[in-house]
């Protein structure tokens, strides 16, 4: 092993020898560790004290670390397709107070808990992390990504991979192609896009885009959510709500605001509990096949309109707890005269003398309007 010293900073180079690489630089907390490998797992141990110590577990790696006040900077060469066989693993030991920018292009990334912000990127494996108290960014392009509880702002991305996160302190970015999202509680709001199911059980406000799965957000300040086969469920939500599936059934159990739904083929259930009844309350229930049910406050001021446009064989098509008025419905241009087989039906009513529109359609299915 060869040390050279110079100016304030030490850069220690490690050649290839028969026995396992193994570097040490002194860290204080605050500093960053900057690791670039261009091949192998990375398993950082964040149990340290007062060094960073660097383990490579190949004879063909030249491990370069460049010891600073501020960064520690661990780099290596780069090697032939031809050379690797096995696993290459980097075993690295840091303080927990240190924060971690690593990069691996082929190799999974396992890392401990850390006080510190957290940059974590691969470009083929899977990522792991613990308790994360500052920030943190995690991207791999074929692998999951799972992590405990993040303190501040968080992007996660993966392109073949699930994501799974415990709490997040600020707001959150989920992103995966073909995976599925599950997240904690989340302070701020959260963006999330991804191939199957999204889970968030609270954030601020949600954003949420999903291929084919489900949608599940507890509770929200907003929600605006869109899935094209799924599902889509709210616990809670205190303000606007709008969520549009191709194929599946929509229900909010307690809405606070404005709620605009939309199905193709499935049932929608609303429930309307506002904490101000002078706030935009309006509602739109859309069903292509499918039942529409909204209970409402007895003492709300809405205007009513209930449309089943291609009603099934048995009566009655719309039921509804308040005294309702029967009104012709608008029949489309163009269809064959009426007869049995298509007998639209349409109701209207004031509640409490009118307000906040409450529109509710569906093509094939009933329409019940409950009081709350």
């Amino acid at each position: 092993m060869k040390k050279i010293s110079d100016f304030g900073f030490r850069v220690i180079l490690i050649f290839a020898l028969q026995i396992p690489l193994f570097a040490k630089c002194p860290v204080s907390d605050g500093a960053t560790l900057v690791v670039r490998a261009p091949i192998g797992n990375l398993q950082v141990d964040t149990s340290g004290r007062d060094a960073i110590e660097v383990q490579v577990n190949s004879n063909l790696i030249q491990v370069q670390e460049t010891c600073g006040k501020e960064n520690i900077e661990i780099t290596s060469n780069t090697l032939d397709a031809s050379q690797i066989k096995g696993t290459i693993d980097w075993k690295i030991v840091t303080p927990k107070a240190v924060n971690l920018d690593l990069v691996t292009l082929a190799g999974s990334i396992n890392v401990g808990d850390s006080d510190g912000n957290v940059t974590l990127r691969t470009s083929g494996g899977a990522v792991t992390a613990g308790q994360i108290k500052g920030r943190a960014a995690i991207i791999t392009q074929g692998g999951f990504i799972k992590s405990g509880n993040i303190g501040g702002d968080a992007e996660l991305r993966s392109q073949g991979g699930s994501l799974e996160v415990g709490d997040i302190g600020g707001n959150a970015e989920f992103k995966t192609t073909a995976g599925a999202i599950r997240a904690g509680n989340i302070t701020g709001s959260a963006t999330a896009t991804a191939g199957r199911t999204i889970v968030i059980l609270k954030a601020s406000d949600v954003k949420a885009t999903t291929n084919a799965g489900d949608i599940s957000i507890g509770d929200a300040v907003r929600i605006n959510v869109t899935t094209a086969g799924g599902n889509i469920t709210s616990r809670r939500v205190r303000g606007p709500f709008q969520g549009h599936t191709e194929s599946g059934d929509i229900r909010v159990d307690s809405a606070s605001a404005s709620v605009e739904a939309s199905t193709g083929f499935g049932h929608i259930v609303v429930k309307l509990m506002p904490e101000n009844m002078d706030g935009d309350l309006h509602v739109d229930l859309q069903s292509g096949v499918g039942d529409v049910t909204i209970y409402l406050p007895q003492r709300m001021k809405a205007t009513i309109d209930a449309t089943v446009e291609r009603p099934a064989f048995q009566a009655p098509h719309i039921v509804s707890d308040f005294p309702m008025n029967s009104a012709v419905p608008n029949r489309p241009q163009g269809l064959v005269p009426p007869n049995r087989f298509y007998a639209p039906s349409r109701s209207q009513t004031l509640l409490n003398g009118g307000g906040n529109r409450v529109l509710l359609h569906t093509s094939l299915g009933k329409i019940e309007i409950r009081k709350q």
